[in-house]
């Protein structure tokens, strides 16, 4: 990725959480909460797309913090909301949307002064939007895989019925972190669909590999201002590395998640448990796609071979999407 890019996201979704954190301390994650769906939706669907799914993503999540009954609720009507948005070629950024709902359903954000929590979770979203659009990174992402469209449903209850069995085995088992699960799920199920088993693998060998590094880090020094530099020095080199090596970029993610974490509780135990969930997500991840296949093969044979030759289209140089693309910049939003 582009060393502008790269700058560009690092602005449109670490500033505002660090200035809503400094000034409102750990309520203030819900900036964050909200500008990274909306910069990564908007880069994938355009500003309307990305306004829509976010405000979607967040009041559904206001409904489940601190209810983790009606976050079972939720968690299949998101699902289904992906599965309509994917038949019209927009599930990457309906997925983008829902990004970091699990979040909600942890106790990190609290349940106190949620109509100012509100309000900076809009502000948050009004700057990645703005961000992304003066940078011109609007629907730069390139078109979605169009032999995804017809079985979008099919992939919708499976994320559907992924999402309601990761929140509530997260809630149940792994505690304050147990967001991990539904939001370790959801990454793996971003289109191309194609590409969900592959995707799998990378990501949970890049996760154990960041997971190591934090972990050496650690015993190293416990000093803030070097975790922190390291968290933010791991984010970016993990963003310049996008499409190249997804590992890599999965492993440097997991380095920068786990050292900021680390600022409120243990290294030992955040590792613990991220590579639980890692494990669980990707278990339960490989089920649904092997049931999910077996539906598509039974319905129409030769969908599940359409699907894994064809990928998300490469933007062309300009980095806006071509205007014959079914989910391209001159669709309305």
């Amino acid at each position: 990725m582009p060393w502008r890019k790269v700058g560009m996201m690092i602005l449109a979704m670490v500033v505002p959480a660090v200035v809503a954190v400094s000034v409102l301390g750990r309520p203030g994650t819900i900036a964050f909460v909200a500008a990274m769906p909306a910069c990564l939706a908007a880069m994938d669907g355009g500003l309307k797309v990305s306004t829509l799914v976010t405000l979607v993503m967040g009041m559904a999540g206001l409904l489940s913090l601190g209810q983790p009954d009606m976050a079972l609720i939720v968690a299949p009507l998101l699902g289904a909301m992906v599965g309509i948005c994917g038949s019209f070629g927009l599930a990457k950024p309906a997925i983008r949307g829902l990004l970091t709902w699990p979040i909600f359903t942890s106790p990190i954000l609290g349940t106190g002064q949620m109509p100012l929590m509100f309000l900076v979770f809009l502000l948050a979203m009004a700057w990645a939007i703005a961000v992304v659009w003066l940078f011109g990174e609007v629907c730069s992402s390139g078109a979605e895989d169009r032999e995804s469209e017809p079985y979008a449903m099919v992939f919708g209850a499976a994320l559907a019925i992924g999402l309601t069995v990761s929140v509530w085995v997260g809630n149940r088992y792994f505690g304050e972190h147990g967001f991990w699960f539904p939001l370790t799920f959801v990454i793996l199920v971003l289109p191309p669909h194609g590409q969900l088993f592959s995707r799998t693998v990378k990501r949970s060998v890049g996760t154990v590999i960041g997971t190591a590094l934090a972990l050496l880090a650690a015993a190293v020094t416990d000093q803030t201002w070097i975790m922190v530099a390291l968290g933010g020095i791991s984010l970016a080199l993990g963003f310049r590395m996008l499409p190249r090596n997804y590992t890599v970029f999965t492993a440097l993610v997991t380095v920068a998640v786990l050292e900021v974490l680390a600022l409120v509780s243990s290294v030992d135990r955040l590792a613990l448990e991220r590579i639980g969930t890692m494990a669980a997500a990707a278990g339960m991840t490989a089920a649904l796609g092997l049931l999910g296949g077996g539906i598509l093969r039974l319905v129409r044979p030769g969908a599940l071979e359409a699907l894994q030759e064809t990928g998300v289209e490469d933007p062309p140089v300009s980095g806006q999407r071509r205007r014959d693309s079914r989910a391209s910049a001159s669709r309305a939003g």
